[in-house]
């Protein structure tokens, strides 16, 4: 029975600090390649925003009481602003002038901003593309098996939605900090006006912070929960693309619809839930903040604050208020992507993952042989051993042949021979170099595989194809597409090359896309071609012609056949037989399969 979104433990992924996720979010946008000094523009700009801000609306008082004709009254006997707000009476002739200023002012104020934005946007997307670049780079280098030990829907959920929010945590950080220099300003402002404003203002901010923050640790917990139903419906969605074949077969509809609406139901309810605690943001700020100004307002009406000065204050915190809410609602937003930003930056780690030796001996050809010696392998380093002691060897310009019954180890040994897994004992030797010693793209560009189990892309027969040999011309498709003996089925096609093959290559037959896999591995040109099964779904007569075409194509190459079919067996050179993964017989086929131990093997 699968786990369901609330059934699965929330602490898989740990909530951090508020600490810990500033300083994660900064390992993530250190490590992008974008100038430092773009950082400290972005808070430049947003600061120099913010005192032009400031000025306008300290402006606009004097405005209103040189308009009115009394100018006086709104120079402050008190405070640090007193004598510069006297000084700069004294440069403005009429209101006019004063109106005229403050329209240059929000005009700058105005660029400034967009500026800010325009250069934000660049910024964050730029940051976005390349985490999304590392995750993705991340999959391709890791060893195989972390990426077996993963769900499908949790690497797209990464890569595909996660790393999308980077440029939105960047936005969020950047304006926190602008944020906090705004009010910085401001507060400095209050402070030249009237201490007891700013004390009050303080204090009541302060207590609606702590307030908010019960609003923070529910989004941390809502955040949690979001990612895990996300992964969940894309589980569903993989599963239903996937298994669409299987799941009509055995009419299962009903019921795959049934889980996708639950889950779909689910992912609604969360999406709400969030949406109702980021909706309380603004209504609770706003009234926190007016009972401030009220507080402020009676100050002044018990005559401790002049009028000018509670104008020019009530002024200033209208207008601090924005940037207050702007950064509460920045730091809850961080904490409900939180979990999910811990998420890029765990699939992002490298100290806890293996990685795929890339070997420094280059390998032109393959001249001698390949022996696996005393190779030893286990899954996930637990269960019972998949390959124990193993010793043979694959002669070089010849047809071997491996054989056994399912479970014998076959594919572990092919696996191995792609360095998807390394042995957990033993050594296997190329020309007597250890595999691990050779460089992994050489030891690749000299072997190509066609499989029972064919991975086939998204695409078309032509993409497919190409994958081998991106510099193929189409005579050498359409040649490769012959040996495999699926040409003529291809050209009758509407599209020919172009169709498009669908999910999983399941718009052909199993058949079919076994000789597509194999017309791919044709095409590569390899000196060492592996053949796993890769004709079980054809009949006798055509795995016959299409096996004399590669005999032809292939000869004097070094070749490994894995077949169920031991009648087709005794031209190969060499066969060596595994049975419970251990090697029990080798040599030529007819000293094999005379052996009573061998013919007695399932």
């Amino acid at each position: 029975m699968r786990l369901t979104a609330a059934d699965r433990p929330a602490a898989t992924v740990a909530p951090e600090s508020r600490r810990g996720t500033f300083r994660g979010l900064l390992g993530l946008f250190a490590a992008a390649p974008v100038p430092r000094w773009t950082t400290l523009t972005l808070v430049v700009l947003g600061l120099i925003s913010s005192l032009a801000e400031t000025l306008g609306i300290t402006l606009v008082v004097v405005f209103f009481y040189s308009a009115m004709g009394q100018i006086d009254q709104a120079v402050p006997v008190q405070g640090l602003l007193g004598g510069p707000l006297r000084e700069a009476t004294r440069w403005f002739a009429s209101s006019t002038e004063i109106a005229a200023v403050i329209l240059l002012l929000i005009i700058a104020r105005g660029g400034l901003s967009f500026l800010h934005g325009l250069l934000s946007a660049r910024i964050s997307e730029q940051i976005s593309e390349d985490v999304r670049n590392r995750v993705h780079r991340q999959y391709l280098r890791v060893a195989y098996p972390f990426i077996q030990r993963h769900e499908q829907a949790h690497l797209m959920e990464v890569l595909g939605t996660e790393t999308w929010l980077i440029s939105g945590a960047h936005s969020s950080l950047t304006r926190i900090v602008v944020n906090i220099c705004s009010i910085l300003v401001f507060t400095a402002a209050l402070i030249s006006l009237s201490w007891r404003i700013t004390l009050v203002a303080v204090l009541g901010s302060l207590l609606i912070s702590i307030g908010l923050r019960y609003l923070s640790r529910s989004a941390r917990q809502l955040g949690i929960r979001v990612k895990y139903v996300h992964q969940l419906l894309g589980e569903h969605m993989l599963m239903t693309l996937q298994g669409m074949r299987t799941i009509r077969a055995y009419g299962q509809e009903a019921l795959h619809q049934e889980r996708f609406e639950h889950a779909s139901a689910d992912a609604r309810r969360t999406a709400i839930a969030l949406s109702r605690l980021m909706a309380q943001l603004h209504p609770l700020t706003e009234l926190g903040y007016i009972g401030v100004l009220c507080v402020i307002i009676a100050l002044a009406d018990r005559g401790q604050t002049g009028f000018p000065i509670t104008l020019a204050a009530i002024a200033l915190l209208y207008r601090l208020q924005p940037h207050l809410r702007e950064l509460e609602s920045n730091l809850l937003g961080l904490a409900q992507i939180e979990p999910r930003l811990a998420s890029v930056r765990a699939m992002l780690a490298t100290d806890d993952k293996d990685y795929p030796s890339p070997g420094h001996r280059p390998i032109r050809t393959l001249a001698s042989n390949i022996r696996f010696e005393n190779v030893g392998f286990l899954y996930d380093n637990a269960g019972d051993a998949a390959l124990t002691d193993i010793s043979f060897e694959i002669p070089a310009g010849k047809t071997t042949a491996l054989v056994g019954a399912s479970g014998a180890g076959k594919t572990t040994i092919v696996n191995l021979l792609l360095r998807l897994y390394q042995p957990t004992a033993g050594t296997i030797l190329i020309d007597g170099v250890p595999l691990e010693d050779i460089r992994r793209t050489d030891w690749l560009d000299l072997l190509a595989i066609a499989g029972q189990d064919v991975d086939l892309i998204e695409g078309t027969v032509i993409d497919n194809i190409r994958m081998a040999n991106g510099a193929a011309s189409d005579d050498d498709v359409r040649s490769a597409l012959r040996v495999a003996g699926i040409a003529d089925t291809i050209n009758a096609l509407p599209d020919g090359y172009s169709t498009w093959i669908g999910q999983q290559g399941l718009r052909f037959s199993g058949g079919q896309r076994q000789r597509l896999g194999l017309a791919r591995a044709i095409l590569r040109d390899p000196d060492f071609l592996i053949l796993d099964e890769a004709m079980s779904a054809l009949d006798k007569r055509l795995e016959d012609g299409i096996r004399h075409g590669i005999d032809r194509r292939f000869a004097d190459r070094t070749r490994l056949l894995i077949t169920h079919r031991t009648e087709t067996l005794y031209d190969v050179d060499h066969v060596v037989c595994l049975d419970q993964g251990r090697v029990v017989a080798e040599g030529p086929p007819d000293e094999v399969f005379a052996r009573p131990s061998v013919r007695s093997l399932p």
